[in-house]
C-alpha cells in the first residue's frame, strides 16, 4: 500500500469519525431535550409551542449521520468495497438532494417568502423580540 492509499484511508477514517460524533451529539441532545423539554431552558416555552417539530427531525438527522459515519468508517478500515459502495451512494444522494434544495430555493424564493410571511409576522408579534422585519430584509 502506497503513501497516497494510507493518506486517503486516514482522511476517510477521520472524516467519518467526525460525522459519527456529530450524529451522536445531535441524537443524544435531541433525546435529552425531547425527554426533558423545558427543564433546561424554561424561557424556551415562551417562544415555541411545538418543540417536537424541531427535536424529532434533529434526532433523525443525527441517527442518519451516525449510521453513515459507521458505514464509512467500517468500509475504510476493512477496505471492503461493498461498504464503501453503500457509503458512496448515500453521500451521492445527499449531495444531489442538497443541489436540488439549493436550486429550488433560488427558483422558488418568492413562493417561500409569500408562504412564510404571515406565520412569521404573527409569531413575531407574539414574542418579546420582533425579528421578522429585519429577517425579511436579509432574504
Amino acid at each position: 500500500m502506497g503513501c497516497c492509499d494510507v493518506l486517503m484511508k486516514a482522511i476517510l477514517i477521520i472524516t467519518n469519525v467526525v460525522v459519527m460524533v456529530a450524529g451522536a451529539v445531535l441524537l443524544v441532545a435531541g433525546g435529552i431535550f425531547f425527554a426533558k423539554k423545558f427543564d433546561f431552558f424554561p424561557t424556551l416555552e415562551d417562544y415555541s409551542t411545538n418543540v417536537n417539530s424541531v427535536l424529532i427531525p434533529m434526532m433523525v438527522i443525527g441517527a442518519v449521520l451516525f449510521i453513515v459515519g459507521v458505514i464509512g468508517c467500517c468500509g475504510a478500515v476493512t477496505g471492503k468495497s461493498g461498504l464503501l459502495n453503500v457509503y458512496f451512494i448515500i453521500v451521492l444522494v445527499v449531495v444531489i438532494l442538497e443541489i436540488v434544495v439549493i436550486v429550488l430555493g433560488v427558483v422558488k424564493k418568492g413562493d417561500f417568502v409569500d408562504a412564510t410571511d404571515e406565520p412569521l409576522q404573527s409569531s413575531s408579534r407574539n414574542t418579546r423580540m420582533p425579528m421578522w422585519p429585519r429577517l425579511k430584509e436579509l432574504i
